[in-house]
C-alpha cells in the first residue's frame, strides 16, 4: 500500500482504525487528509489550520525563553511571561490588571483568558475566542497586551513572591517526582544557558528588576521573531491578528538567539537530592544527544524508544520488567527529547521545542531498600538494549504502537496548532511533524532503528540523579560507591511459591544478573544535596 504525506495518508489511518478500533475526530480527519491549510501568501512565520468551529484558536510563540535570561537574573523570561498577562497593560491611567482581564474575557469563555508557557527557548501565548468577538478581543486584550505592557511594580512583587513559593515550598518539598525530573534537566545541561529552571532560580528571581523586564521585552518581543499558528483563514482577520504584535526589537532575530552548546560529560556521576521524609526513592539518568526533530535519525530513535520505555504506557520493556513483572513501582519510562509537564501529561505537550536535547530514563519511586538494585537494573536494561538491539518483530510491534500515538498527539486543534509552532522552530514548516509522522514511521526498517540505537545511545558517560530521604542518602551513596548491599525482593515478596515455576526461575536469574552489574560510580563522583539547596542559583552545590 503506497503512502504519501498529503495524498494517501488517510488510507494509512483507515488501516489503523481497523487495527486499534479508534475513530478519528473531524479535526484529525482534516489534518490527515489535507495536511495544514497554510496559504502560500502567508508570511514565513505564520501557519493556519482551517476549522469549522465558531471559535478561533490562536497560539503565538516568542523565540526566546529562559536561555536568554541575563546572567545572575535567571527567571527574567518567566516573570516577563506572566507580567505580560498580569502586570498591567494599556492606558496607564486605567490599566488592565489580572482582575480587569478576567472581567473583560469572562463573557467570551474561560479559554479567552490568555495562557502563557515559558520554556528554555520559547515563550508561548495561547487563547480561544469566539469568532464574532475576535475584533474586540484584539482591540481590548491582544494588541495592548503585546504593545503596551506597563510592568506595574506591585504586580511584579506579587508574581515574584508566587514564583519563589513555587520553588521553595512546592517544588522542593511537595513534588518529589517533578523535583527529580527538573533537577535532571538542569544537571544534564549543566554549564550551558539551558542549565537552570525555566521558572528561574531563587537568587535570580530576587534580582530581577522592572528595568530588566523592559530590556528583555524590547530585545526579544518582535513580530518577525514570533511564530503564529491560528485556526483563522480569513485574510482580513489574519491581518488584524498580526497587527497586534510588537514591532520593535534590538537586532536581527537570529543574532539574538542563544546558541545550543552540548555539555561535556565524562564517566558516571551521581547527584543525590534529599528530602526530609521522602517515603520512597526516585531514580533518573540522562546524557545529551545531538538528535532533534527534523534529523534523519529522529524517527528511528523514536520507534526504538517506544519499545524501550514509552511514557505512561505498559508497552515499554522497562515497564514490563520493573513494574509489571516485579511490582517495584508505578511506572518506568525513557525519552529521546525533553518532555514537559510530567508526571501529569499523558502525551507530550507541544510548545516546548529545544535545539539541545538529551536521552533520559525515569524510574518512578521505589522502596528505599531496593534503590541500589533498581539503579543497576535500569542501567543494565539500557546497556542490554544497546548491545542486542531489536528484532524485526519487535520493530514492527513498536511501529504499530507508535502509529497509535498519532491519534493522541493530534487529538485537538490546539495540539495541532502547537505542533505547527514547533515545526517552524525546527525549520520543518514544509515537512510537518504530525503530517509526516505516520509515513516516517511506516518507512522505517529494523536496520535503521538498530543503527540509530548503536549510534546515539550509550552507557559510558551518564549522569544519574536520585531523590530520596535524608536518612537514606549517605548509606546509599556508600553502597553504590562500594558496590555493596544490593537488595532485591525475595521470592516470598514476589509471591513465588516453592518450587518456582520456570518463568519465575528465569526472572530470579535475571535479578542475579542485575545485582552483578557494575555501575562504576566512584565516591568522589557522588554528591549529596539537600532539596532546600536546589535551584538557589544556576550552580548545583558541590557539583563542578
Amino acid at each position: 500500500m503506497k503512502k504519501t504525506v498529503h495524498g494517501t495518508q488517510y488510507s494509512v489511518l483507515s488501516f489503523l482504525l481497523v487495527l486499534v478500533g479508534v475513530t478519528l475526530s473531524p479535526a484529525q480527519q482534516a489534518l490527515t487528509k489535507h495536511g495544514p491549510a497554510a496559504a502560500p501568501e502567508l508570511p514565513a512565520n505564520v501557519v493556519t489550520l482551517a476549522s469549522p468551529s465558531p471559535l478561533y484558536e490562536v497560539q503565538i510563540m516568542v523565540r526566546a525563553g529562559s536561555a536568554e535570561d541575563p546572567r545572575g537574573k535567571q527567571g527574567t523570561a518567566s516573570l516577563l511571561g506572566r507580567m505580560m498577562l498580569e502586570g498591567g497593560f494599556g492606558d496607564p491611567k486605567y490599566p488592565v490588571t489580572k482582575e480587569k482581564l478576567a472581567e473583560i474575557t469572562r463573557p467570551w469563555g474561560e479559554a479567552a483568558y490568555p495562557q502563557v508557557r515559558v520554556e528554555k527557548e520559547t515563550t508561548t501565548f495561547s487563547m480561544t475566542v469566539p469568532r464574532d468577538a475576535f475584533p474586540q478581543f484584539v482591540a481590548r486584550v491582544l494588541k495592548p497586551m503585546f504593545t503596551q505592557p506597563l510592568f506595574l511594580q506591585a504586580e511584579l512583587e506579587r508574581i515574584r513572591k508566587e514564583a519563589l513559593v513555587g520553588i521553595r515550598s512546592n517544588l522542593r518539598f511537595e513534588q518529589q517526582e517533578q523535583l527529580g525530573l527538573l533537577a535532571l534537566d538542569d544537571y544534564v545541561l549543566q554549564g550551558t544557558a539551558f542549565g537552570h529552571l525555566a521558572q528561574g532560580t531563587v537568587e535570580g528571581l530576587q534580582a530581577v528588576t522592572r528595568d530588566d523586564l523592559q530590556a528583555y521585552y524590547k530585545q526579544n518581543y518582535h513580530a518577525p521573531d514570533m511564530f503564529v499558528a491560528a485556526s483563522i483563514t480569513d485574510p482580513g482577520t489574519l491581518k488584524l491578528l498580526l497587527s497586534s504584535l510588537p514591532t520593535s526589537a534590538g537586532g536581527p532575530p537570529e543574532s539574538r538567539r542563544t546558541k545550543a552548546t552540548t555539555p561535556t560529560l565524562t564517566g558516571h556521576r551521581l547527584l543525590i537530592i534529599t528530602q526530609p521524609n521522602a517515603i520512597a526513592t526516585g531514580l533518573h539518568l540522562g546524557f545529551p544527544i545531538p538528535v532533534r526533530r527534523g534529523d534523519p535519525d529522529y524517527w528511528p530513535l523514536f520507534v526504538a524508544n517506544v519499545f524501550l520505555g514509552v511514557h505512561r504506557d505498559s508497552f515499554g520493556r522497562l515497564y514490563k520488567d520493573i513494574r509489571e513483572e516485579r511490582g517495584y513501582n508505578y511506572g518506568d519510562y525513557s525519552y529521546i527529547e525533553y518532555y514537559a509537564a510530567r508526571p501529569y501529561a499523558l502525551f507530550p505537550p507541544p510548545g516546548t521545542p529545544r535545539d539541545q536535547q538529551y536521552f533520559s530514563m525515569w524510574i518512578r519511586p521505589v522502596g528505599h531498600p531496593y534503590a541500589h538494585f533498581i539503579l543497576k537494573a535500569m542501567t543494565w536494561e539500557l546497556d542490554n538494549f544497546i548491545k542486542n538491539g531489536m528484532t524485526r518483530e519487535q520493530v514492527e510491534a513498536a511501529k504499530q504502537k507508535a502509529r497509535t500515538l498519532y491519534l493522541n498527539y493530534a487529538d485537538s486543534k490546539g495540539r495541532q496548532l502547537g505542533y505547527r509552532l514547533d515545526d517552524m522552530f525546527y525549520g520543518m514548516k514544509d515537512h510537518a511533524y504530525l503530517v509526516d509522522m505516520l509515513a516516517n514511521i511506516d518507512r522505517l526498517t529494523a536496520e535503521q532503528v538498530n543503527a540509530a540505537i548503536k549510534k546515539y545511545l550509550q552507557v559510558a558517560n551518564l549522569k544519574y540523579l536520585i531523590v530520596t530521604s535524608e536518612s537514606m542518602a549517605q548509606k546509599l551513596a556508600d553502597d553504590i560507591a562500594t558496590d555493596s548491599n544490593v537488595q532485591s525482593k525475595t521470592p516470598a515478596e514476589y509471591h513465588i511459591s516453592e518450587p518456582a515455576p520456570p518463568e519465575k526461575q528465569k526472572m530470579l536469574a535475571q535479578d542475579e544478573e542485575w545485582k552483578a552489574y557494575k555501575l562504576k560510580i566512584p565516591r568522589e563522583n557522588i554528591t549529596i544535596v539537600k532539596a532546600e539547596q536546589m535551584f538557589e542559583s544556576s550552580a548545583i552545590p558541590g557539583v563542578k
